[in-house]
């Protein structure tokens, strides 16, 4: 594809756990911080900071943990006095066909520190709480693999980026605004030094049918056992757990008992490496109220269901 024109980088924090371990707890977004980037001109055009208010803020009084408090100076108070996720994302979205994609006449693309935001944190909070999420949040840059791509420098932070390139961190005030301010920084010097961003990341949408043959080989490391499953689930409600996360053409197989019923086991085999072990970080989490275990799995296992 043709290089783009805008990217907007997009910054979550959950009310639990953050870094490397974001939506790996189930908690609900709090903050959606969002900031584009104006590739033709260089420059940095709107940034915006939401409070976001989680589905639990109305039944308990601790809703964010203690390092998200202290960590980012959020209060239950300011929360309770937020706005929906759904309304977060319709706002965005609104703004974003008003300026972006009449300017632009086209699509932009999201850009995220890391495959998580995304993946493992916000597309699972939108299948939990049925929010429908426009085709943008279904594309985007991972800033990490772009940096590695053009200056061949493994990275795992933001932070490394700026020591890389000698940059000076961003001085603001808000913890969340210097997270997106640092992100442009990186962009607008890989924009200056020549590298396009040309091959976004795809979300799949929902689970593609097809076959699997015994004697095909699969990789051991692309593949999961869950366990606990309500009985009358589906393949495709399978998939929606592991919602945000790439699984391969027919790569749902529904394990049977030795009288034929469904034993409340599945073998999911994804893409690649990297989605099998975010899978794995999903287990324990829920369908419904019944909590689902995940393991990892061999490639014999799911050849041989």
């Amino acid at each position: 594809m043709a290089a783009t024109r805008f990217v907007v980088v997009v910054h979550l924090v959950t009310a639990g756990q953050q870094g490397d371990a974001l939506g790996s707890d189930e908690q609900d977004t709090v903050v959606f911080s969002w900031l584009v980037v104006d590739l033709a001109n260089n420059k940095v055009v709107a940034v915006q900071q939401n409070l976001v208010k989680p589905r639990s803020c109305d039944v308990n009084e601790n809703v964010i943990s203690e390092s998200c408090r202290t960590e980012y100076g959020i209060s239950e108070e300011q929360l309770k006095n937020a706005v929906p996720l759904e309304q977060v994302i319709d706002q965005f979205s609104q703004w974003a066909r008003a300026r972006l994609e009449a300017e632009a006449g086209g699509q932009f693309y999201f850009v995220t520190d890391g495959q998580l935001p995304l993946r493992q944190a916000l597309h699972p909070e939108a299948v939990r709480h049925g929010v429908l999420l426009p085709d943008a949040f279904y594309h985007f840059f991972d800033l990490r693999k772009e940096f590695q791509a053009f200056y061949g420098k493994a990275v795992d932070s933001v932070q490394d980026m700026l020591a890389y390139l000698s940059l000076e961190p961003d001085a603001s005030a808000e913890i969340v605004t210097r997270h997106v301010q640092d992100m442009a920084k990186v962009i607008l010097r890989l924009n200056m030094d020549g590298h396009k961003f040309t091959e976004p990341e795809e979300i799949s949408q929902r689970l593609e049918s097809g076959i699997c043959s015994k004697t095909d080989v699969v990789d051991s490391n692309t593949v999961v056992r869950a366990r606990g499953l309500p009985w009358q689930s589906s393949d495709q409600d399978i998939a929606k757990f592991f919602s945000g996360l790439n699984i391969v053409k027919g790569g749902v197989a529904l394990c049977l008992s030795p009288q034929g019923r469904r034993n409340g086991e599945a073998l999911v085999r994804f893409e690649n490496s990297e989605h099998r072990d975010m899978a794995l970080k999903r287990h324990k989490h829920h369908i419904g109220q019944r909590y689902i275990e995940v393991y990892r799995a061999t490639g014999e296992d799911f050849v041989n269901v």
